[in-house]
């Protein structure tokens, strides 16, 4: 049998794991479209090639001789594996957990192919490009958060000390600074996270661009933290100072482009940084002689790390693994009967009607294709608040929409909760809305609030989203079960005003039949 032409087979080695990096950023990628704190991702994959080409250029001499054959029990593990990792993440593509997993599989199976042509000399050579991957992923949530509150708390007492110190009195209580007679929400103008994780990610670039060694990295991190926090604070103090002096309507309007120059400065200083590390190298630790053979790229040719029949059987699994995801969820969707059509139409016109923005934090958080809110005044003369969200299928997993729910997030803005008044299905059209109904008090003023999680198409088992934390085993039944998230809705209305429970249910069912336009449902063919 003719030889398979090696020059070819390097070409298709690379076609493959060119394939297998391109099948994990799909993976990733809504991470960096709904989350603006990751945006910076779409950039890493480019980063990393760059960073993978520059190491090519002095990378050590091939391997004498192939390893044994029984080292592709290792990458064959890898490959394997792929297929359940994809069925649990079809359900679940915001579970940091698993998208961890699928990365260190892909890392592993790069670093497979680096050591069948070079060894371990090799595999240490270009480690640090192939794990430069993991700076797109998001940070689990918890550190994450402790992060975000750390940053905020640190935030507004060092803005609120250096504004007084600078002779505008201004008073630092939990995310809130006073000045005069405005409040600024620290969490919401700037707490620092996103500067901080793209700083992170390109002091690590920086680091490794020039070279540095790990002691002048450690501080070009340690460095850029501080800068970062710095530019931060001036920030808060900028708006804060702002409010103070032409109300928060002139703050809203510098918002965001001081964000977009706190971002370019911060860039900017961090690159300075870099350059002065490597000053510092150049000057007080002499370089070490390059031990590599410093080669051309191609010359002498490298070896396929993979043979073709690895490379056969990787594809035709991978493409397999795909195929059988989607059709796993496809049967246990057959029966379910078509989505429910329905839009909010704002009533703009309304008396007192004023849009609002959610926070970024909770668009971080939730991770929603689409989010409205506005407050008005009913017909009846009641102050009504209303926030409408939406997922489209396979956005994310079905039970993040239960991550925000009232209990958590409005006691946060002042209200007590007095109890938890029931369920109540909210007849509309051919379609009821899953209400869960609470009694809050600002002060003595009673305040009902009605929350519901909507799916486009529940499940048939009747499987609930309830408000909690979702836990692994929970994760894992939604796949056996085949529940993966087919569009989902919230609608939360807060309601002041009405006199009792019953009042305020009357006054839901009667605003939304006036601004919801429900489509009526389909039969499918097969029904």
């Amino acid at each position: 049998m003719k030889e398979f032409p090696t020059r070819r087979l390097v070409v298709i080695n690379l076609l493959f794991l060119a394939f297998v990096w391109l099948l994990l950023f799909r993976r990733l990628y809504t991470e960096w479209t709904v989350n603006t704190l990751y945006s910076y991702g779409w950039f890493v994959p480019a980063l990393a090639g760059y960073l993978f080409y520059e190491r090519w250029q002095d990378r050590p001499a091939n391997a004498a001789e192939r390893p044994n054959p029984l080292w592709l029990v290792f990458p064959v593990a890898l490959i394997l594996a792929y297929a359940p990792l994809r069925v649990i993440n079809e359900a679940n593509p915001d579970w940091v957990k698993v998208n961890f997993y699928l990365t260190s599989s892909v890392v592993c199976l790069s670093f497979a192919a680096i050591f069948s042509f070079g060894r371990v000399r090799n595999v240490w050579h270009f480690a640090f490009p192939v794990l430069f991957a993991f700076t797109a992923m998001p940070w689990p949530v918890w550190v994450e958060e402790n992060i975000v509150q750390t940053l905020t708390r640190l935030n507004t007492a060092f803005s609120a000390e250096t504004l007084t110190l600078c002779g505008t009195p201004a008073l630092a209580n939990g995310n809130l600074i006073n000045v005069g007679d405005t409040w600024v929400n620290v969490a919401e103008a700037c707490s620092g996270i996103r500067s901080l994780q793209t700083a992170f990610m390109m002091s690590l670039f920086l680091g490794e661009f020039y070279r540095l060694r790990l002691v002048l990295r450690v501080l070009l991190m340690a460095s850029s933290f501080v800068v970062v926090f710095a530019l931060n604070v001036g920030r808060t103090m900028t708006l804060t100072y702002i409010a103070g002096t032409s109300g928060n309507h002139e703050m809203e309007k510098w918002h965001d482009p001081l964000g977009t120059a706190v971002m370019i400065v911060g860039l900017a200083a961090l690159w300075f940084l870099a350059l002065g590390c490597e000053k510092l190298q150049t000057r007080f630790f002499a370089r070490k002689p390059n031990s590599n053979t410093a080669l051309a790229l191609g010359s002498p040719a490298v070896p396929a790390p993979f043979p073709l029949a690895f490379i056969v059987f990787g594809f035709v699994w991978l493409i397999g693994a795909e195929i059988a995801t989607e059709s796993w969820y496809r049967y246990h969707e057959a029966s379910l009967p078509p989505p429910a059509e329905w839009t909010v139409k704002w009533p703009e016109k309304a008396s007192g009607y004023k849009p609002a923005e959610l926070p970024e934090r909770t668009r971080a958080i939730l991770k929603y294709n689409s989010a409205e809110t506005a407050s008005w005044k009913t017909s009846d003369g009641f102050n009504w608040s209303m926030y409408y969200i939406r997922w489209l299928p396979g956005r994310v997993s079905k039970f993040l929409s239960g991550a925000h729910y009232p209990t958590v997030c409005l006691p946060a803005t002042g209200l007590k909760l007095v109890s938890e008044t029931g369920r109540y299905e909210c007849p509309l059209g051919n379609m009821e809305i899953p209400f869960t109904s609470y009694l809050f008090e600002a002060g003595t003023q009673p305040v009902y609030v009605f929350h519901a999680i909507i799916e486009d198409q529940p499940a048939n088992d009747g499987e609930k989203i309830s408000y909690k934390q979702v836990n692994s085993e929970e994760r894992i039944e939604s796949v056996i079960h085949g529940h993966r998230n087919l569009g989902q809705r919230v609608l939360g209305i807060t309601l002041t005003g009405p006199s009792s429970l019953e009042e305020a249910k009357a006054t839901v069912r009667n605003v939304l039949a006036e601004i919801l336009s429900i489509t009526p449902k389909t039969k499918s063919p097969s029904q």
